[in-house]
């Protein structure tokens, strides 16, 4: 039995415990016009041609091609960034896929040297300024945004070295600095207007939009292990920052939260400790890890799943907007010479149906991609030469736009809206469903008066449902 309400009245939802402390409906989800509300598909992107060998951006990087443990079919097509026509095939890929939003990778400011910026020979691509500018125009007229993501640069900057404030009391300056480089370049670029419409805008907790900045290894070493408070109001403290040398641009903060096992910070933010002050912020936008597993000591597929089932289910409960990290797999030997963290794991069926199963109940405001083009690690979403061919894209790409809450009136437990943990009432479902979302509901009576105000599917499973008093 399958009903569709389409229905735009007001919505009568009384208190529900709960829901009191979880997100505003859409807090996490995409606030550009023409993709308001959808949820995030996104794939972490480092936009530039191969370290081939070749200079077009002017500064050496050493060829890295012989690293690649996937290559990427055709291979033309995706290495030569310099190639407009290839540009456009990449990205017209990615709008096949599902994806509607590049998480770009940004080394540094423009202005920098090119042993300074950008080229830390941590890519494996020649991730450079000219190279994002190149992503900026080649998504003009594509169902695509952008938003950046800014790296650390292992050479001489870390976000965790100066955040949330520098040792003269400076709000987090190396990170200022590298946003605001960014907005002058693509939001107040008056030569290409066009360019501002395609940086990604995310509702905040308020439902207000900001732009988008990823930050990845967020944490800290100039604070305490336990100042969770002090952490979460850096973020706020960065975003007036950089409202004050822009003339008020709203930025709003999604994190690579940096997991307990990580040992390169003092603060790693965790679930339980810090996900209720930066529930607070109007600045956070929500959790937006990368493969967070491969800092573990864990080497096989079911223990990784676990941990990371565990580690997303605690920011989940947290009441914050979660981005579900997926990669098909991950071989780091010929990169990183068989070091403890990045010991092969994944690519097997049972890998891949246990990422989607946590994309469907923890991915309310969507999921990431990790990554598009990390060839040198085996994480490429394209189809490859090697043995998988396009498995992982078409796994990509069926991933569901959609987001299904369920509920069941005979659940006994805590109730999150999962498949596994499902409401006890439609109006708990309904109250944190946004637009195109699904709700289906397990056979029964379920007396309740529901005026609905949203664009929802609600679905009927294992029998009729019936709905009121």
């Amino acid at each position: 039995m399958r009903l569709i309400f389409l229905l735009l009245l007001s919505i009568l939802v009384p208190d529900l415990g709960l829901l009191a402390v979880r997100a505003a409906p859409c807090w996490g989800r995409l606030a550009n016009p023409g993709f308001d509300g959808a949820r995030i598909k996104t794939t972490f992107f480092f936009a530039g041609q191969a370290s081939d060998g070749s200079t077009p951006y002017g500064c050496f990087q050493v060829n890295n091609l012989h690293t690649y443990t996937l290559n990427p079919v055709p291979r033309d097509n995706h290495l030569n960034w310099v190639d407009p026509a290839n540009r456009h095939f990449v990205l017209n890929l990615m709008v096949d896929a599902g994806i509607n939003l590049v998480t770009m990778s940004s080394w540094g400011e423009d202005f920098l040297g090119c042993g300074n910026g950008w080229v830390t020979g941590a890519a494996p691509m020649q991730t450079s300024p000219e190279a994002q500018t190149n992503l900026f125009e080649a998504s003009v007229g594509k169902p695509l945004l952008i938003m950046p993501l800014i790296e650390t640069r292992f050479n001489n900057w870390a976000m965790r070295d100066e955040f949330p404030r520098w040792i003269n009391g400076e709000v987090a300056p190396g990170l200022v600095s590298q946003i605001v480089n960014l907005i002058q370049r693509y939001l107040q670029n008056g030569a290409h207007p066009e360019w501002a419409n395609k940086w990604a805008r995310v509702y905040d907790r308020n439902g207000t939009p900001r732009y988008a900045v990823a930050v990845i290894h967020a944490g800290s070493n100039r604070i305490g292990a336990d100042d969770h408070a002090g952490f979460a109001e850096g973020f706020d403290l960065v975003a007036a920052e950089v409202a004050n040398r822009t003339g008020g641009i709203q930025v709003g903060f999604l994190i690579d939260a940096l997991p307990p096992e990580n040992g390169d910070a003092v603060f790693k933010p965790s679930a339980n400790g810090t996900g209720p002050f930066l529930r607070t912020r109007a600045s956070f936008l929500g959790i937006q890890c990368f493969i967070p597993e491969v800092f573990t000591s864990l080497t096989d597929n079911a223990g990784l799943l676990a941990w990371k089932r565990n580690f997303l289910h605690g920011w989940f409960t947290a009441g914050v907007p979660v981005l579900v990290d997926v990669s098909p797999g991950y071989n780091g030997d010929i990169v990183f010479q068989n070091k403890p963290h990045h010991a092969p794991y994944g690519y097997t069926d049972p890998w891949i149906q246990g990422l989607t199963a946590l994309v469907n109940d923890y991915g309310h405001a969507g999921m990431v991609y990790n990554s598009w083009n990390g060839y040198t690690e085996g994480m490429a979403a394209m189809p490859v030469a090697e043995t998988y061919g396009s498995k992982f894209f078409d796994w990509l790409r069926a991933l569901s736009p959609y987001y299904t809450i369920h509920v069941d009136r005979n659940f006994v437990g805590t109730e999150l809206g999962t498949a596994s943990q499902p409401f006890n009432t439609v109006a708990e479902a309904y109250q944190i469903a946004c637009d195109a979302d699904h709700i289906q509901i397990r056979a029964g009576n379920y007396p309740e008066v529901l005026t609905l105000s949203k664009r929802i599917t609600v679905l009927a499973s294992g029998g009729p449902v019936i709905i009121g008093r």
